[in-house]
């Protein structure tokens, strides 16, 4: 069985899809875009000294905000934050 591509139907879909995205960079006004900076923190999953929580509560304090955590190894983690740069 062979298949024919139907040109009318190939044409009509790449204008339809160059005018969509026309219309979406139209609507988007310029220098809307975030431009963030990241930070890594590290500590101890457990209690004790350089506690990970602590040093998470400390930069939020400074005005960064918590992406995302994870383990490094079974005693220690680290934490990626992010503001907007300034």
């Amino acid at each position: 069985m062979k298949y024919k591509i139907d040109i009318k139907s190939f044409v009509l879909g790449a204008v339809l899809a160059a005018v969509i995205v026309f219309a979406v960079a139209a609507a988007t006004p310029s220098g809307s875009r975030t431009v963030w900076e990241y930070k890594t923190v590290a500590g101890k999953v457990f209690r004790g000294e350089q506690n990970l929580d602590d040093a998470i509560n400390a930069t939020i304090a400074q005005g960064w905000e918590f992406m995302s955590a994870s383990h490094a190894t079974d005693q220690w983690g680290f934490a990626v934050m992010r503001r907007e740069k300034k």
